[in-house]
C-alpha cells in the first residue's frame, strides 16, 4: 500500500520533470501565452483520465503522468512570464503571489478531500473521483486567462517584434508611449538583449553552461534541490499519514488537521506578501526560514523517538500536541521563505537570451527531486520512523550554510545588472554576506544598488564598454 501511495504521487512529479523541458524549447518558438495555454489543455486530459477510470491502475496512472506535462510546463511558464513583465519594484510581490496561489490551491484541496471524505460514501468511487474531477475547473480558467492576457514585451524583442513589445509594455503599465520612465525601461530591455544577441547568434542550450552563465545555473539548480529537501513536499502530499504517525489517529481527523496546515500555509503566505516581500528580499527569508525549519523537523524527530504515541489512545497526548505545533511552525516557516522565493529567485537571475532553457532546466531538477521525495517518504515513514524527520532537519541546517555563502540578495536589482551580481563565481566575498543588501562587484569595487544609475545613448548600436555606472565614491567607472 505504501508503494502504491507513492506510485500515485510521484507518477504526476515525473511528468512534471518532462513537461517543464519539452515547454522550454516549445516558448522560446511560440511565445509565453500559447505555452501557457497548451499547458493548460494538456493538465485537462490528463484529468479526465483520471476521473473516467474505474480498476485499471495503469489508466490512473497515465492520467496523471499527463496531468504532469501540463502542471510542468505552467510551472516553468508562469514564474518565468511574471518576472518578465513585472517592475523591479513589485516583481517579488509577484513572485510570491505566485507561490501564494500555489498554497491557496493546496489549501482548497485539503478542505475538498476533507469534505469527500466526510460526506461521500467510502462504498464506491466518488471519494476520490469528485476531486479528480475538479481538476478541470481551474484547468479550464488557466487557458481562458491565457488568451487574455498580454504577450511578454521581453519574448516579443528577442522575436523582432518591437513595435508589439512596445505596445505591450505599454499597456502591462498603464502609461504612454512616450512616457520617459517607460522609454528608459524599454531601452534598457532593448540594449541588454541586443547585446546578448550581438555576442552570441542564435540562443542554445549548451549557452547555460558558458563561463559567464553556469555559476548562476548551478546556484538555480542548488535553490530548487534545496526546496525539495526541506522536506515540505512529504507533509504537502502525505500531511494525514504524517499526522497520524506523531499521533493524531483517525482518517477524518488527520485529515481536519491537514486542512488546518493548508489554511496556515495560506494565510502566512499572504502575510509575506503583503508585509515582508519586498522589504525582506531573498536571502533573509531563505536564511532564517531554513533555520526554522531545521529546529522544527530536529524537535519531532527526537520528541517522536523518546515520546512516541500510543496506538490506541483515545486522544493525542502532549507529546503529540508538540509536534503537531511543531509542523504547523514548519508551515509557517516555510511559506514565508522557501515556498515563495525560490520561485522568484530562478527567475530573475538569468540572462534575457537564455531565461525560458534555465528556468526549465531549474524546475525539471525541483520536479525530479520531488519525485524522489514523494517516492521515498511513505516508504521511509514505514521503515525508519521517527529518523525521517531528522534527515530533514539536517538537510534543513545544511542548506542554511549554503544560503549564507552563495545565495546573493536580488531585490531591487534590474534583471539587466544580474551580470555583474554574480561575477564574483559560486561563493560570495565577505563583502557580499550582507543579509539585507544587494552589493554588486564590478571592477574590483563594491557598486551600491541605490546609486547604480544608467545611461543608455544611442541603444541600437551601444556596446558594453558605453554604459557608465555610479560607484559608491560617486566616480563613474566602465562596465
Amino acid at each position: 500500500m505504501a508503494n502504491i501511495k507513492g506510485n500515485i504521487v510521484a507518477t504526476l512529479q515525473a511528468g512534471c520533470f518532462f513537461g517543464t523541458i519539452f515547454m522550454s524549447f516549445f516558448t522560446a518558438r511560440y511565445g509565453r501565452r500559447w505555452g501557457m495555454a497548451i499547458a493548460s489543455l494538456v493538465f485537462n486530459i490528463g484529468a479526465i483520465l483520471q476521473v473516467v477510470t474505474t480498476s485499471d491502475l495503469n489508466v490512473l496512472y497515465a492520467g496523471r503522468a499527463i496531468s504532469g506535462l501540463g502542471v510542468g510546463a505552467a510551472s516553468m511558464l508562469t514564474p518565468t512570464y511574471l518576472s518578465e513583465v513585472a517592475p523591479r519594484r513589485i516583481r517579488g510581490k509577484l513572485g510570491t503571489a505566485y507561490g501564494f496561489s500555489i498554497f491557496f490551491g493546496i489549501m482548497v484541496s485539503y478542505w475538498i478531500d476533507y469534505g469527500c471524505e466526510r460526506g461521500l460514501s467510502a462504498a464506491g468511487h466518488d471519494q476520490w473521483r469528485v476531486p479528480m474531477g475538479l481538476q478541470l475547473v481551474p484547468g479550464a480558467l488557466l487557458f481562458v486567462g491565457a488568451v487574455f492576457i498580454k504577450e511578454s514585451p521581453r519574448w516579443l524583442i528577442k522575436s523582432d517584434n518591437r513595435e508589439k513589445a512596445l505596445s505591450n509594455l505599454c499597456y502591462i503599465r498603464m502609461a504612454h508611449p512616450e512616457d520617459p520612465e517607460l522609454q528608459q525601461e524599454y531601452q534598457d530591455i532593448c540594449f541588454s538583449i541586443d547585446e546578448e544577441l550581438r555576442v552570441s547568434h542564435g540562443a542554445t542550450i549548451s549557452e547555460m553552461f558558458l563561463p559567464q552563465n553556469r555559476v548562476r545555473v548551478l546556484i538555480g539548480f542548488s535553490i530548487m534541490i534545496c526546496q525539495q529537501f526541506s522536506g515540505t513536499n512529504a507533509l504537502t502530499y502525505y500531511a494525514p499519514l504524517l499526522f497520524q504517525e506523531i499521533g493524531l489517529n483517525g482518517t477524518s481527523s488527520s485529515l481536519f488537521a491537514t486542512g488546518v496546515y493548508g489554511i496556515v500555509k495560506t494565510v502566512f503566505s499572504m502575510a509575506f506578501l503583503l508585509l515582508l516581500a519586498e522589504r525582506a528580499g531573498r536571502r533573509l527569508p531563505l536564511f532564517v526560514g531554513a533555520i526554522s525549519m531545521s529546529s522544527a523537523m530536529l524537535i519531532i524527530g527526537i520528541v517522536l523517538a523518546c515520546k512516541p504515541p500510543l496506538p490506541d489512545a483515545s486522544s493525542p497526548s502532549s507529546a503529540s500536541i508538540g509536534m503537531i505545533v511543531m509542523v504547523y511552525i514548519f508551515c509557517v516557516s516555510y511559506s514565508m521563505s522557501w515556498g515563495p522565493v525560490p520561485f522568484t529567485y530562478v527567475s530573475e537571475i538569468y540572462p534575457n537570451r537564455i531565461r525560458e532553457y534555465c528556468v526549465a532546466m531549474g524546475l525539471a531538477t525541483q520536479w525530479a527531486f520531488n519525485y524522489c521525495i514523494s517516492r521515498i517518504v511513505p516508504l521511509a515513514m514505514q521503515n525508519i520512523g521517527w529518523r525521517t524527520f531528522l534527515m530533514f532537519g539536517i538537510f534543513n541546517a545544511a542548506i542554511a550554510v549554503f544560503v549564507f555563502f552563495v545565495i546573493r540578495e536580488t531585490s531591487g536589482v534590474a534583471l539587466e545588472h544580474m551580470d555583474n551580481l554574480f561575477s564574483t563565481g559560486f561563493f560570495m566575498k565577505p563583502s557580499q554576506w550582507n543579509l539585507r543588501k544587494p552589493v554588486i562587484i564590478g571592477n574590483g569595487d563594491v557598486i551600491d544598488i541605490p546609486d547604480l544609475e544608467l545611461d543608455v545613448k544611442n541603444v541600437q548600436g551601444a556596446h558594453m564598454e558605453d554604459i557608465e555606472s555610479q560607484s559608491i565614491s560617486g566616480s563613474s567607472s566602465r562596465k
